[in-house]
């Protein structure tokens, strides 16, 4: 197998790579946020204002944090993501590259490819280190591609 997919630089969809590669970790920061805001909102009707704010602001951060994090994660990468990418997916590794950027793993170092519906994160060492944006492939070669993933036993949908 050897297929290869040019993408033209696209910063919302920079912006969801982004997203979708560290997507438990802002869950996370997502739902200790949602559980200090409702703590601190149940103190401010217990009547315990100080209680309230130590926990309604941090709670706040971190609901509003991923928001602001993958935005402002898109805008530093814009740089690299400026640039055409050209993705390889070969039997015996994945690799992308731009003028400034060259990376590639071998299927072996994998742990597992995350489907997340527009994206397939590469996960290594249990982060998501390369993200493919496979709904670019044509229809074809995108069944090609997942059948070799899910041969490997890589292929998860999350």
């Amino acid at each position: 197998m050897h297929i290869t997919l040019t993408v033209q630089p696209d910063r919302g969809r920079t912006r969801r790579s982004v997203r979708a590669r560290m997507r438990g970790k802002l869950r996370s920061w997502s739902l200790v946020g949602g559980g200090l805001s409702a703590a601190g909102l149940g103190a401010l009707l217990l009547g315990i204002p100080v209680g309230a704010g130590i926990l309604i602001t941090p709670g706040v951060v971190l609901l509003v944090g991923p928001w602001l994090l993958t935005r402002a994660a898109a805008k530093a990468r814009t740089g690299v993501f400026v640039e055409t990418a050209t993705y390889e997916l070969t039997d015996e590794a994945v690799r992308v590259h731009t003028q400034s950027l060259r990376a590639g793993y071998e299927w072996t170092a994998v742990e597992r490819v995350e489907d997340t519906g527009e994206f397939w994160v590469v996960v290594i060492g249990g982060a998501g280190v390369l993200v493919v944006p496979w709904t670019l492939l044509p229809t074809g070669e995108a069944r090609k591609a997942r059948d070799f993933l899910t041969g490997l036993g890589l292929m998860v949908a999350v």
